[in-house]
């Protein structure tokens, strides 16, 4: 029954006043005929049993019951879809990347701009990314665009937003400049950090991202005292703090001064008991970014997947020959020595994991031209089995783990009865090879098919953007 005038208007005004990073629920419809998906083998994302020959109803953007065929109630009025010989899972929640800075081969803070935004947002949706977390130099624009994407007024093309804002950095030190206005707050008191926090505060972020790193000793680190005064205010505007990081030491400290979330593994040596136990009393979350480390040297070597349309058809326009080394560009400089830090960065992300760490899914994406959006956080399950976790523990890391993390689990991350119908339908069971999550089916955002066309449009050899 369409709501009456009253009914709208009273829905209307509830919509403009909810809090920013609230998800929604979004779009003002008429009920509509639920739809049925049987016979799946359903991964629920808490990683237990999956459900063969299971049965999940949709209806109004929403799952309403899944379970095993048996147990659950067909309505008579449903549209009923066989997914003989299909898997049904979460659609992929990242928790770490970066949107709107690249663009072809070119990397700056230019780049940002609403339509690049939404046209990375549209990729990720296709490529079974149903949310996305942009840690840190966001632009004033990504709130607004989140609180119409979420609360569906952009439709359901696009990925979920999970935003850091602009973030906090270090005057001339992390993170590195870019062409372009930066849009990083850089306090060096604790006057400006207090007033940062508060004007970052009063746009609502998900989460305030600090970066302490010296990007190998060639960077000025945040010093401890002036990350603490940055949890300590967030905190009091209750907002959680991800700290990107890199040194052992320092994620020791980040931990014991309060922060939420380590963004990046562990790399420049073994994580001990000390960090572990750390970490389990203060609640801290873990995104280990393994695609990062990996991409700064696994071009060089030419592997397969580099041939595989799920890797070339989400490449920018350039892409291709810089990573082939046919074209050179000032952001892309093979590192070999990554090697050894992505060997140190899985076996510690494995180590925290069998310690009982949460640990979500990010690849960094999108905060360089050769980390692969969409394609990054497929690639990044199959590191993590690679570090010797499961599938299905590498799917649950992708799925309820990382909306746990992200403070959304409420909405998404699970296929459970109230949570929003945001499905990843594969044509290939990944409890049997975690790379069966690139066999995307078919994508389905609030309960509706996300279009793929353009995807099988691209020319490899000479890419375009799609509009």
């Amino acid at each position: 029954m369409i709501k009456s005038k009253t009914t709208l208007i009273i829905s209307l005004l509830f919509i403009l006043i909810l809090p920013l990073r609230l998800f929604a629920a979004g779009q003002l419809k008429i009920d509509v005929a639920p739809i049925v998906f049987k016979n799946a083998l359903i991964i629920d994302g808490n990683g237990g049993k999956p459900i063969d020959n299971g049965t999940l109803v949709i209806q109004g953007g929403k799952i309403i019951a899944v379970g095993k065929k048996d147990a659950v109630k067909i309505p008579e009025s449903a549209k009923v879809i066989d997914m003989q010989g299909k898997t049904i899972m979460p659609a992929l929640i990242d928790t770490h990347s970066h949107l709107g800075l690249t663009k072809n081969t070119t990397l700056s803070d230019t780049n940002n701009t609403r339509e690049n935004v939404l046209r990375q947002l549209k990729l990720f949706a296709q490529y079974g990314v149903g949310a996305v977390t942009s840690l840190g130099r966001d632009k004033e624009f990504i709130y607004e665009l989140r609180r119409q994407r979420n609360n569906g007024l952009l439709g359901n093309q696009y990925a979920y937003i999970i935003t850091a804002g602009q973030g906090i950095g270090v005057p001339d030190g992390a993170p590195p400049k870019m062409s372009g206005p930066d849009p990083v707050y850089r306090p060096n008191t604790f006057e400006a950090i207090a007033q940062d926090v508060a004007t970052l505060a009063t746009k609502s972020p998900d989460v305030v991202k600090i970066w302490v790193d010296d990007f190998y000793h060639s960077l000025p680190k945040m010093k401890p005292e002036m990350y603490q005064e940055v949890i300590k205010k967030a905190h009091q505007h209750n907002l959680r703090v991800a700290a990107h990081m890199y040194y052992l030491d320092d994620a020791k400290s980040l931990v014991n001064s309060g922060v939420d979330i380590l963004e990046h593994s562990v790399r420049d040596k073994p994580v001990d008991m000390e960090l572990i136990n750390a970490m389990k009393k203060h609640k801290v979350a873990i995104v280990p970014t393994l695609q990062l480390d990996e991409s700064y040297y696994i071009y060089t070597e030419s592997p397969s997947w580099m041939q595989d349309d799920f890797f070339l058809n989400a490449l920018e326009p350039g892409v291709l020959d810089v990573l082939n080394g046919k074209t050179k560009i000032p952001s892309y400089i093979p590192k070999l020595s990554e090697k050894q830090t992505l060997s140190i960065a899985m076996h510690n992300i494995k180590t925290l994991y069998q310690h009982g760490i949460l640990v979500g899914l990010g690849a960094d994406s999108g905060a360089k031209v050769e980390r692969i959006q969409g394609f990054a956080e497929h690639r990044e399950l199959q590191l993590l089995v690679k570090a010797g976790l499961t599938p299905m523990d590498a799917i649950k890391i992708g799925t309820a783990n990382s909306a746990k993390i992200m403070g959304v689990d409420q909405y998404m991350g699970t296929l459970e009865p109230g949570k929003k119908a945001n499905l990843l339908i594969l044509d290939a069971n990944p409890l049997s090879n975690i790379k069966n999550t690139q066999r995307i089916n078919a994508v389905w955002l609030d309960g509706k098919p996300v279009s793929r066309d353009s995807l099988f449009k691209k020319d490899n050899q000479n890419k375009k953007l799609q509009p």
